[in-house]
């Protein structure tokens, strides 16, 4: 991306059956002079957004943060008890020099109760932009075919949910995975949190000796900010490894990674610590007590992994 300067067009509100109309005024506040100048758009992929209103600041910081990677039009979907149905808010993002704009965002807010929630797939569905992949970030609590979710979803070619905000993560991560394997393209933040502990892990395994078929026992412990994680890492492990591990859950750890990983062979053991800035990792075999090594966590924000997740996408 260019690193052209960012110009965000001010909000303009336009009723639900005039949306169209409201998104073809915006291309005339985008013209970067009243008489003059060219614009086009630039975008590659339809993004719907649905969150709580209390979310709504990080929804859009999410979306502004996606954009400058990914143009887009972003569907931010606000569920809100107190909003009237009936009106959305519009903006659009440029980004350009002199007299070209190339439109990176268009931003379409819609605030509605959850009573009018059956009304929103039937009104986002025309107004995806035609050829372009579509996208969809579910950043609520998620519950197994409930209604709600199936609409959108149905939608997108892709869906990014964050199971750390489930609340039965152990029996929702399995109908998660019930859906990959019918073919559902499902990406979740949880499993992307995890990257610098799996780095962590195949770093550690450098320096020692693993034969397919050795039994590999342990424990995970976590907070509730990190239960889901601590499930995906746990049935990771015992794909790749055959690890039979003992979840242990604790009040005191806050972060959103496992805080503490260890697996036991009859050779070697394995454990990792982790903090709010790096993972320890300490290396124990018959023959060597290696010195600790230090892995970085993850510094991106939500933001971040949810571009990364449309990438993967």
């Amino acid at each position: 991306m260019s690193a052209a300067a960012l110009i965000r067009t001010p909000s303009q509100r336009a009723e639900w059956k005039r949306i169209h109309d409201g998104l073809r005024s915006l291309w005339r506040a985008c013209l970067p002079e009243p008489n003059g100048g060219d614009v086009a758009r630039s975008l590659t992929i339809n993004f719907v957004g649905i969150a709580d209103a209390a979310e709504a600041e990080a929804l859009r910081e999410a979306t502004d943060r996606l954009q400058r990677r990914t143009p887009c039009r972003a569907f931010l979907l606000l569920l809100d008890e107190g909003a009237e149905p009936g009106q959305a808010e519009l903006a659009a993002t440029t980004r350009g020099q002199g007299s070209m704009r190339d439109i990176v965002l268009e931003e379409i807010t819609i605030r509605a109760p959850s009573s009018a929630f059956g009304q929103l797939p039937g009104l986002v569905r025309p107004l995806l932009m035609n050829d372009l992949p579509n996208h969809l970030f579910w950043a609520r609590p998620w519950q197994h075919g409930a209604a709600d979710f199936e609409a959108l979803a149905s939608l997108c070619e892709h869906v990014v949910v964050d199971s750390r905000r489930f609340a039965a993560p152990a029996k929702d991560l399995a109908a998660l995975a019930a859906r990959r394997g019918k073919g559902a393209n499902i990406t979740d933040l949880a499993w992307l949190r995890l990257r610098p502990l799996r780095r962590a892990l195949a770093e550690g395994f450098e320096r020692v000796t693993w034969q397919p078929g050795t039994a590999v026992t342990g424990h995970i412990r976590h907070g509730a900010q990190s239960a889901s994680a601590s499930l995906l890492l746990a049935d990771w492990l015992r794909q790749r490894l055959g690890a039979n591990l003992q979840l242990e859950a604790t009040a005191t750890a806050t972060g959103t990674l496992p805080e503490h990983v260890l697996l036991r062979t009859g050779e070697f053991e394995l454990e990792l610590l982790a903090g709010p800035q790096q993972i320890r990792v300490h290396v124990t075999t018959k023959a060597h007590c290696y010195l600790p090594f230090l892995v970085p966590t993850s510094r991106g924000s939500d933001a971040d992994l949810l571009a990364a997740a449309i990438d993967l996408g």
